[in-house]
């Protein structure tokens, strides 16, 4: 017999199935068959079982199709049918490889396509990927037309056309050629099977002693007309009880979707439209697949048992005390149930209709939540389900179901969220991590070790990248295998970085995998290893020994870890010749199993990927040996076809473990949970599309009843899932950009979903939909209804709360001057402590003012420490490198104190070079060598230049207020000098600036006390040397002495609290183009003029901005105490004098006028906005981000102080030409 079990919900099936087993018990040693269709619903059935039956035992769950061999096997006899299936996909792909490359079968003109599709693909090797892929697509499509369309494969097999395509010639041979060698094939099979079982002529004695007593079907919501028609058959001899879920009582199977009610309404007019039953749209739009098993198990000769789940609404509803308000969500169950259009719901009853439907007033049963991206949506989602379990105590992490379209989008923005299983806990952090597990990812994806085994077989393919190299050491795995530590590593990169090994084993290696590399060892793993074991037995500096400069950094024991690092790049290497020798299938599967037991030792987490790669290399083998294939395969092809297999989910495992289960959206997972919430519901990424093979002739014949189709699979699975929702529904979209906030349109499925609620529900939206701020830190993320747990966030919302206060009450009082009350120091203390700082430093601290103080007074270093490996040589050389070459020809010994003759100063810059080349700093092309020769004549010709001086450099010091400034330069003939090896830019001026004011600060009179300093620089100009002078001139001491006490001030304010004097923003404005109104007002600020402009700065005061200000207090005082001003009693003097002050005054107001222009403001967004290598990239400057999070404006900058500075500067000396 066969019995129906319908019912809206799977408990209920459950309850049916456990009470069926316990009045009908079969004996303890007969094992009960359960048909399911995914792992998931086997442990979830099993779970059930153990419950109520105290154990689940004895229980066989075959899938239907393994089910329906094994039954043909019992009614044909197991003489007749073999054991496996010879039509398995896994095997027919080699079955049909051989055939195709059997020439004498695939001669005829009919594989005339084929054989070209695959012969015309290049190399051998990609010939043999190109046929691999072919067949495997073949056995693909075949297992389709085994299930699906029988009657083709019989029409094929009798001559006979079925769809008249160009492909059907071909692919109908192909099958013949199969049927041929095995002619009983699973669709034959099934014929013979039910001939057997419907004329009881079955060959066996007692037919249904070889059959299970009894077939239980458990929640299969998709079945092939064939197999209906197989338990039909079976029903007369053995009973067969099939447990389904259907959505509703009543009678549903001519439910209409919104686009078939409109083809009514177009074709056949409103009438006829109005006629129709006003069916439920969720049925209608949602329901296709399950309609279509519902109406062919209808069609059967059965009896049914049903058991539903039907609130009764209206008894409730009548009975006045009894009225209570429901939740949304448990009228939408009632609606699909009964298989009803949906009513308009009343929110509260507020003395109006009594039979009017009541809603809660606080109804959480449905969420829609509108997020802006996939980091979003999983954040807002932990913090809701954080809410949700804190409503209630009887709800736990496992009553929670999490299902997304595509898993591995979302796999890595849960592992940051969620604690997933089996990952170290934060433990300590004070943050509220729910238990996670995420199901349904590929091994390829979640596994490290699978991922790291399928990199090796690129081996033979591979550049040897050195950051590859170190990916691969940073394993477990690998690290217990070669017994490496974290340590050890570090070290290794330490001596990578020092050795330039950049990528290829040796000179051969480069060559081979490099077209047109000539035969060089420079930059390969053999050449830096070397280098370092020569270091090893060489003197502790750098010698040459045979062509190679030794690097003396390994001794005593780290000789130990450089041995582990030999080790893994040679077993490396083997392995990189070795694979790419074609071998047979099971030569192949031991190689396979050699190359993972060589690299690897598995850790207690990755046994389970361990194991998974030996039966995958073994299935290799077994598979081909079962389809009698004996070909050689090449490494391509098996590296093809292990990543399908280890790309492909891996069903069933971490699925409902006891914590929140994250998983794809696949078929039968109608498993009821309380809370199930739906991620990623985005427009064109689900429904989901399926794009099927060109191969496939079913694809292009029409689809028939029963057929599987992705996107009506996953509309039943939208449906299942609000059925299978206990307490709350939640699903989730991106509906606005992450970039520009524009919308985005949810998937249809939710469009219809929302709009089934405001439409027919007559709800208002905004009640169950909530708009999530675009960042985890909004104010809005912890002030609306549901705010987050996140204290992490939290903190840094507060202090943006905080800083837009103190904006806001900054046009009141100084907020700036209560941080730096904070972070200052006191004047006593800092006098105590006195700086002695040179002037390079000095300068150095204006180049990136926020970054000097985070990291002096702050301890906050916020740039990349990690060393980063380079994969690729360096080709070209750059300014830092010439730097180097040319400081270190500068300061050679040789040429301080130059022999007789030129040799040795030439034997120097030689040796310099020559060591820069052995080492990989200069790039071993001759374009680079060219360069390095224009260097050398220029560092040559620039040493002739700056003429004769002292051997010593002459030194100076200035005892400031709080800082002891220190210069020193060369004393040559009537000017104190100076090389430079690179360019004066900004802060080389600045600092030379300030040297040059040292020497005119003292005290001492001596012979160089009026001399100026010049400075020697050369630059290149389109492959020209150009030498130039940059003469700074001398002051009097009392103008040196007041400048150096306001550069003074300066500093202590960018030392004392973040103040924003870059040199590069007042770069964007000076020294101003030659139109531009700041260019006049640049060239007028002169430092001999600065006494006037300082006492007009000190008047004025009171006018600038409080940054300003401060400073401007400190430096009346220093000058008070060191160096206050005089003035002269004679009349002309105090003439002129008044000139000068006015004149100063009127370029002062000059000054403060252009930061009010629109010109100046312009440029500060601009250099705040600027990116890239050839811009001052504040951007990505993470310090001006952190301690200016809203932006910088000319009131966070002592700007009139700066501009009157860095003007000077830019007078202060005259350039030229040698």
């Amino acid at each position: 017999m066969l019995a129906l079990y319908p019912s809206n919900k799977l408990e209920h099936l459950s309850f049916l199935l456990t009470t069926l087993l316990r009045q009908q018990p079969l004996g303890v040693f007969t094992p009960e068959t359960i048909l399911v269709e995914s792992p998931g619903m086997q442990h979830w059935v099993s779970m059930q079982l153990a419950t109520e039956h105290g154990v689940a035992m004895n229980i066989d769950y075959p899938l239907p199709v393994r089910f329906m061999w094994n039954t043909a096997r019992a009614v044909l006899g197991q003489d007749t049918v073999p054991k496996q299936s010879p039509y398995r996909r896994e095997v027919l792909t080699w079955r049909i490889d051989n055939i195709l490359q059997d020439g004498s079968l695939m001669s005829g003109d009919a594989f005339e396509q084929v054989n070209r599709y695959w012969q015309n693909a290049g190399s051998e090797q990609e010939q043999g990927l190109q046929r691999l892929q072919l067949a495997t697509a073949l056995a693909d499509v075949y297992e389709q037309y085994l299930l699906y369309r029988p009657d083709w494969l019989f029409k094929w097999e009798a001559n006979e056309r079925a769809v008249f395509d160009d492909m059907e010639i071909w692919q109908s041979e192909i099958w013949r050629i199969l049927a041929k060698e095995q002619p009983l094939h699973p669709a034959r099979l099934h014929q013979m099977t039910l001939e057997a079982l419907d004329g009881d002529h079955i060959p066996n004695q007692h037919p249904t002693s070889n059959l299970p007593k009894r077939v239980i079907v458990f929640a299969i919501n998709t079945m092939a007309p064939q197999l209906i028609a197989f338990f039909d058959a079976l029903a007369q001899h053995i009973d067969i009880h099939i447990f389904h879920l259907n959505p509703s009582v009543n009678y549903w199977g001519e439910a209409k979707s919104s686009s078939e009610q409109a083809k009514l309404l177009r074709l056949e007019g409103l009438k006829k439209w109005m006629e129709e039953d006003q069916s439920n749209p969720l049925l209608g739009n949602l329901g296709k697949q399950g309609r279509e098993l519902f109406n062919l198990l209808t069609e059967l000769d059965t009896f049914e048992i049903s058991a539903f789940d039907s609130p009764d609404f209206d008894e409730g509803d009548n009975n006045g005390e009894n009225n209570r308000s429901r939740g949304l969500l448990e009228y939408i169950h009632n609606d699909i149930l009964r298989a009803a259009p949906p009513k308009p719901l009343d929110c509260g009853l507020k003395g109006g209709d009594v039979n009017a439907s009541a809603l809660k007033e606080k109804d959480d049963s449905v969420t829609i939540m509108c997020t802006h991206s996939a980091l979003r949506e999983v954040q807002v989602l932990h913090d809701h389900l954080l809410h949700w379990l804190s409503q209630d105590k009887t709800r736990t992490p496992s009553d929670i179901l999490v299902m997304c379209p595509a898993i591995e989008n979302y796999a890595p923005f849960v592992d940051a969220v969620f604690h997933r299983v089996g990952t170290k806990s934060l433990a300590g952090t004070g943050q509220v991590r729910l238990p996670c597990t995420i199901a349904d990812r590929s091994p390829m994806d979640a596994e490290p070790l699978i991922a790291a085994f399928m990199a090796l077989l690129q081996l033979p393919d591979s550049r040897f990248g050195v950051s590859d190299i170190m990916d691969y050491l940073q394993l477990d795995s690998v690290q217990k295998r070669f017994s490496v530590s974290q340590d050890d590593i570090e070290q290794m990169v330490v001596w990578l970085k020092q050795a330039h090994i950049h990528w290829g084993l040796n000179s051969a290696h480069k060559t081979a995998v490099s077209e047109g590399v000539d035969l060089d060892e420079t930059y390969s793993w053999w050449w830096g290893i070397r280098r370092l074991l020569m270091g090893m037995l060489a003197p502790d500096s750098e010698v040459i020994v045979s062509d190679l400069l030794t690097i003396p950094d390994v001794e005593g024991q780290s000789a130990l870890t450089l041995g582990k690092l030999i080790d893994v790049v040679a077993l490396l290497g083997e392995f990189a010749q070795a694979l790419t020798a074609p071998r047979t299938p099971l030569q192949w599967s031991k190689a396979l199993i050699a190359l993972r037991d060589a690299c690897f030792k598995p850790i207690k987490e990755q046994q389970q990927s361990w194991d998974l790669i030996a039966k995958v290399a073994a299935d290799l083998a077994a598979r081909c040996e079962e389809a009698g294939y004996e070909h050689e395969l090449s490494l391509r092809q098996v590296r093809d076809l292990l990543l399908n297999r280890f790309s492909s989910p891996d069903a069933g495992n971490h699925f409902m473990t006891g914590q929140v289960t994250v998983c794809s959206m696949l078929p039968m997972r109608s498993i009821p949970f309380k809370k199930v919430c739906i991620l990623g519901l985005n427009d064109s990424e689900f429904p989901r599309k399926s794009s099927p093979l060109g191969l496939d002739l079913m694809a292009s014949s029409g689809r028939q009843i029963g057929d599987r189709s992705r996107r009506l699979e996953d509309r039943y699975l939208f449906l299942e899932a609000i059925i299978s929702t206990r307490e709350s529904l939640y699903l989730s979209y991106q509906g606005n950009d992450v970039t520009n906030n524009s919308e985005r349109q949810p998937s249809l499925v939710l469009a219809e979903f929302m709009d089934m609620l405001e439409n027919s529900y007559e709800l208002d939206l905004s009640k169950y939909s909530v708009n999530a701020p675009l960042h985890p830190f909004s104010e809005a993320g912890f002030t609306g209804q549901i705010p987050s747990y996140e204290t992490g966030w939290l903190r840094l919302a507060d202090a943006l709360q905080q800083t837009k206060s103190h904006s806001d009450n900054a046009e009141g009082e100084s907020a700036d001057e209560g941080n730096t009350a904070v972070l200052a120091p006191s004047a006593d203390t800092l006098s105590s402590q006195t700086l002695r700082l040179s002037s390079s430093q000095i300068a150095r601290a204006f180049k990136d003012p926020l970054e000097y103080f985070s990291i002096q007074r702050l301890g906050v270093n916020l740039s990349q420490s990690f060393t980063l490996l380079e994969n690729s040589e360096p080709f070209e050389t750059n300014a830092l490198l010439r730097y180097q070459v040319l400081d270190a020809i500068f300061s050679s010994p040789e040429r301080i104190a130059p022999e007789k003759d030129d040799v040795t100063q030439l034997s120097y810059s030689e040796k310099v070079i020559t060591f820069a080349s052995l080492r990989g700093d200069i790039p071993n092309n001759p374009v680079a060598r060219d360069e390095v020769d224009m260097w050398k004549e220029g560092a040559l010709a620039l040493s002739q230049a700056m003429g004769p001086h002292d051997a010593e450099p002459k030194k100076a010091h200035f005892q400031g207020k709080y800082i002891t400034f220190t210069s020193s330069a060369l004393l040559g003939s009537e000017a104190l000098v100076e090389l430079c090896a690179g360019k004066v830019d900004a802060h080389r001026a600045l600092s030379f600036f300030i040297s040059q004011l040292v020497f005119s600060s003292s005290d001492e009179e001596t012979s160089y006390s009026n001399y100026p300093l010049d400075i020697y620089s050369c630059a290149w100009e389109k492959g020209e040397t150009i030498l130039k002078k940059q003469r700074f001139p001398a002051y009097d001491r009392e103008t040196a002495v007041r400048l150096l006490l306001f550069i003074e001030q300066l500093y202590m304010a960018v030392y004392k609290a973040p103040t924003p004097v870059y040199l590069s923003l007042f770069g964007t404005f000076m020294p101003g183009t030659r139109n531009s109104d700041t260019k006049a007002v640049v060239e007028s600020v002169k430092p001999e003029m600065f006494t006037d402009i300082l006492r007009a700065l000190l008047d004025s005061a009171d006018g600038t901005n409080e940054t300003d200000k401060a400073i401007l207090r400190q430096v009346q005082q220093a000058v008070d105490e060191l160096c206050p001003f005089i003035d002269k009693e004679d009349d002309v003097a105090s003439e002129t004098t008044s000139e000068k002050h006015e004149k100063a005054k009127r370029t002062l107001d000059q000054a403060a006028a252009l930061f009010d222009s629109i010109e100046l403001q312009r440029a500060l967004i601009d250099w705040q906005q600027s990116n890239g290598q050839f811009s001052a990239d504040m951007a990505n400057n993470p310090y001006l981000n952190w301690l200016f999070p809203q932006g910088v404006s000319w009131n966070d900058v002592p700007h009139l102080s700066a501009f009157v500075l860095l003007a000077m500067v830019n007078n202060a000396s005259q350039e030229e030409k040698l």
